[in-house]
């Protein structure tokens, strides 16, 4: 929250994490504006891969300073968690960052399916 909750254009951050929960890997880009992050699931899946990671964490942040997951955010969570249960890797949360607060998608029932660990 820190690193990303004040800022005034969208950063979306990956955490991989191998089987074990251990963190592999931390991508982050600035792909967005002050109201959108365009998602591209394709390198994300590729790095995935390169890491032999089974495990995701997805955070960004909402410069308005309202955490609250927006319809795009939802769809495209859905969207990347169907992917992730299709090669068999554990979309574990999706966090949204505004100033000091965030939500997490899982917790407030906006993902579908359940990962298959407790946690990463």
């Amino acid at each position: 929250m820190s690193q990303i909750g004040g800022l005034r254009h969208e950063v979306v951050i990956a955490l991989l994490f191998d089987g074990h929960g251990i963190l592999v890997s931390c991508l982050s880009g600035s792909e967005g504006t002050s109201a959108s992050v365009s998602g591209r699931y394709r390198p994300l899946l590729k790095r995935i891969f390169d890491d032999d990671a089974t495990g995701l964490v997805l955070v960004h942040n909402h410069p308005s300073g309202d955490p609250s997951p927006s319809e795009a955010d939802i769809a495209a969570t859905r969207r990347l968690g169907a992917i992730a249960r299709a090669v068999e890797v554990d979309f574990f949360d999706h966090l949204v960052v505004a100033g000091r607060m965030a939500v997490s998608m899982r917790r407030a029932g906006l993902m579908t399916g359940r990962a298959s660990r407790s946690k990463p």
